[in-house]
């Protein structure tokens, strides 16, 4: 009876997935996310921003990356208007990474553990101007994930 037990919990918790939620800061990005908020239904429900560059903001365009099993998928991307002056700083609520859709999706490529990163990707500057980040092919940035791992 209790190895019956055990065994129908062990197979319960090989169908719940870990997800792990963060950020990651392209090095000149003008925009800073400095938190995020989840909720029961996203993973980044709210974010506060904060303006580090020289220009008026318009609008900030975010990605999600699911990174299961060593690779990256875009699971989710937005424009998100904002007026964010130099040196300002401001939550936004942007009701990103559903967290029963991404359960799902760990769950049909047999992952028990999941990464999920929010990044900006863009900036737009109120005077038409636009950062667009470059370093994904060629730039450096800081991995958690690469940097918990052992040598």
């Amino acid at each position: 009876m209790i190895l019956a037990l055990f065994a129908a919990l062990q197979g319960g918790s090989a169908l719940c997935q870990d997800l792990a939620f963060t950020s990651r800061k392209y090095v000149q990005s003008p925009v800073v996310i400095t938190s995020v908020e989840p909720s029961k239904e996203y993973g980044f429900d709210s974010v506060a921003l904060f303006n580090d560059g020289q220009s008026a903001i318009s609008a900030v365009h975010f990605r999600i990356t699911f990174r299961a099993g060593g690779e990256d998928e875009i699971a989710d991307e937005r424009r998100v208007a904002v007026n964010l002056d130099p040196r300002e700083s401001k939550r936004l609520t942007i009701g990103m990474a559903q967290i029963e859709g991404l359960k799902q999706q760990a769950k049909s490529r047999n992952q028990a553990a999941v990464l999920v990163i929010i990044t900006i990707e863009s900036v737009e500057f109120r005077d038409g101007g636009e950062w667009k980040q470059t370093e994904r092919n060629g730039g450096v940035h800081y991995d958690p994930v690469k940097a918990a791992e052992p040598k």
